[in-house]
């Protein structure tokens, strides 16, 4: 490899910006819609992330006190499926990891030392990765052809070394800390878009396969449509930490946009905040079709005075966040435990705190009656499949409470009477995680109880206990 090329760290990101928000058409819904009949297929390729699959990122094997071991074993810990966004090259590595049975995502983003190769400012300086630098590591020059050399060496490497899907950190080069600042115009969409279809091509020429591509990409130019999806951060709260930007809804809008794209969001965190946060915000992603990071080994943002505006810890002096296995495992092995009602699974409605579902006119597609005011329902249903199972994600974001929620029943299986059946995790048991990951048996991680129902005119109500935060009623014909 070239002297001058180092593997980059991924750098300060802001909140997510607003993509084009996608609410579905107001009182779209006929109203003897089934929920099959309203869910809509995804579009996604068979390459894509599946919407039971476990990510966690397997950063970088130089780490102070982290060794690979360690990684592995965090890893099945979690349960995890795919190890993303790594920057790590080593062989034997790779090939532990692949031996598990997990899917391997390298990294594209290259830092450079070698101002040939960097973009340059209106007084001809390159530009550096930091802010208002000149300094290595340096933005990337795309149009320098022994840029494009080195890229396509180092992309191919690691395609031959068993790598399945590739991120792109910076995909713009950095637009977002230099484009604001005047020291030199954005590089033309139709350059961007050059660039990244040709890498593409070629990483895929050579590999011989279809590779599937990820971005942290958060507004909408013309190159995402490169990629298959997007792998970004968001974060809970503004900088300074005084105000909250992300909610329910929020999550739901990406997980709209992205559906209108044909493309899948992977969240992920930088902020050392509560578990509880990180159960929440994990819940709430995939109930709503998202996916989300183990905050494992996680990259951590600056936190600003709300006063002074300045970093209350330095960038450089901000450790990586390592969520414990005990406050989290729980959630990741109840992900695996229902693949059979998150896979092929999309949005229907939604209802509860935070949400509102205007396709349906007047009529509400589920009511949460009692409780404690800030339970979240999300309905998913198989597009198409009459007979599937409809299921109903629950996440809680108090205090949990017992709660009655009221269903239409002929939106189900038509005439059919309803059995519901709550899913829920189990506390975290250590043993019991260990044998689970071992058999491969995740059913063992969750608890499963026939709820009461009762019949009233056109609705079925059920009564549903306390969650911490997360659970899935899984709802059938009753036979």
């Amino acid at each position: 490899m070239n002297p001058t090329l180092y593997l980059i760290i991924a750098v300060v990101l802001a909140p997510l910006a607003s993509l084009n928000a996608v609410e579905p058409i107001a009182s779209s819904i006929a109203l003897d819609a089934t929920f099959s009949q309203i869910a809509q297929p995804s579009g996604f390729s068979p390459e894509m992330p599946k919407l039971s699959d476990v990510c966690m990122r397997l950063f970088r094997l130089d780490a102070k006190s982290l060794t690979a071991a360690q990684m592995l074993s965090a890893g099945s810990d979690f349960h995890i499926t795919r190890g993303v966004w790594s920057y790590i090259e080593d062989e034997s590595f790779i090939k532990s990891v692949r031996a598990k049975g997990w899917e391997f995502q390298g990294s594209l983003g290259m830092a450079l030392i070698d101002p040939s190769l960097a973009l340059r400012d209106r007084e001809d300086r390159p530009i550096g990765t930091n802010g208002q630098s000149d300094k290595p590591p340096f933005r990337a020059n795309n149009a320098n052809p022994e840029y494009r050399r080195l890229y396509l060496e180092r992309a191919t490497r690691m395609a031959d070394l068993g790598v399945n899907s590739f991120q792109r950190d910076d995909p713009d080069e950095g637009f977002f800390d230099w484009g604001k600042k005047g020291r030199r115009d954005a590089i033309p969409d139709a350059e961007l878009l050059e660039f990244h279809r040709w890498a593409r091509t070629e990483i895929e020429r050579h590999a011989g396969r279809k590779l599937t591509f990820s971005a942290n990409c958060h507004s909408d130019p013309p190159f995402m449509q490169v990629f298959d999806y997007r792998m970004t951060e968001v974060r809970f709260r503004t900088m300074d930490g005084t105000k909250e930007i992300i909610s329910p809804s929020r999550i739901r809008e990406i997980s709209l946009t992205a559906r209108k794209e044909k493309k899948l969001f992977v969240l992920t965190g930088q902020e050392d905040v509560p578990a509880e946060d990180y159960r929440w915000i994990w819940a709430t992603s995939y109930a709503s079709g998202n996916l989300y990071i183990v905050p494992w080994d996680q990259f951590q943002n600056v936190t600003l005075d709300p006063v002074t505006r300045e970093p209350r810890i330095p960038w450089s002096k901000l450790p990586r966040i390592f969520i414990a296995q005990e406050k989290f495992a729980d959630l990741t092995g109840f992900v695996r435990a229902n693949a059979d009602v998150l896979d092929g699974y999309e949005e229907a409605a939604v209802g509860g705190y935070d949400l509102q579902d205007a396709r349906f006119g007047d009529e509400a597609p589920m009511r949460i009656e009692s409780g404690s005011g800030k339970l979240s329902a999300f309905l998913r249903a198989k597009p198409g499949d009459a007979n599937a199972p409809v299921v109903i994600h629950l996440v809680e974001r108090a205090q949990g409470a017992p709660t009655s929620l009221r269903l239409p029943t002929a939106r189900f299986f038509g005439k059919n009477a309803l059995k519901v059946t709550l899913r829920e995790p189990l506390p975290y048991d250590a043993a019991l995680h260990a044998q689970a990951e071992k058999d491969k048996n995740y059913r063992a991680l969750i608890r499963e109880t026939t709820l009461t129902t009762a019949t009233e005119g056109a609705s079925t109500l059920v009564s549903v206990p306390a969650l911490n935060p997360w659970g899935i009623l899984v709802v059938e014909k009753l036979q």
